[in-house]
Order: structure tokens, then C-alpha cells, then sequence
């Protein structure tokens, strides 16, 4: 299934190519000067679920966040147990973050 992803207003969102939602993550800033997120939600639309979409968005977004600098403190269940499930995540991580 081809997927499109955007970045728009401290969301990453995942749509197919005739704008369906598949899926997004919301990571408003917690401190724009310094580039701290916090990455609140991981959104699979029902539809989509059980077919590895939060994996790939997750991975989407560790990329823009290594890209744009930002360092990330998590709220998110998932997104908690996907920086465990990979350690080369955690780079990311803000320092009170990474115990």
C-alpha cells in the first residue's frame, strides 16, 4: 500500500495518495528553542491496524526527528515500548529520558 507522509503543525501524518487517513503521530514542542518534543500520540486508523503502519510511522519519525535535531521525551504507550524494542531510537531521547 503506497503511503504518503507530511509533516504539518507538530504532527507526522500518514495519508494513502487520495488523502485517506492511515495514520499520524501528534509531538507538540515542549520547548521550541531548545527542540524538545514530546511525542503524545501514535494514531493507527482502524481500518489500517494490525498491518505494521505504527512501526513504519514511528521509524518515519525517528528519522525527521534525527533530521530536524529534535530530542524527544515520551508520552505515548507505543511509542514508550518501540524506543525499548529499539535501542538505536533512544538516541533521541531527552537525558531524564534515557534511564
Amino acid at each position: 500500500m503506497p503511503m504518503e507522509i507530511t509533516i504539518a503543525a507538530e504532527k507526522l501524518i500518514a495519508t494513502e495518495t487520495d488523502g485517506t487517513l492511515i495514520g499520524q503521530i501528534d509531538y507538540p514542542f515542549v520547548d521550541a528553542a531548545a527542540k524538545r518534543v514530546v511525542l503524545e500520540r501514535v494514531f493507527v486508523n482502524p481500518v489500517y491496524r494490525g498491518q505494521g503502519i505504527a512501526g513504519k510511522l514511528m521509524a518515519a519519525f525517528v528519522d525527521y526527528a534525527d533530521q530536524a535535531g529534535l530530542t524527544v521525551k515520551l508520552m505515548c504507550p507505543y511509542a514508550k515500548m518501540s524506543f525499548q524494542k529499539h535501542p538505536e531510537y533512544r538516541r533521541l531521547l531527552a537525558p531524564e529520558e534515557q534511564n
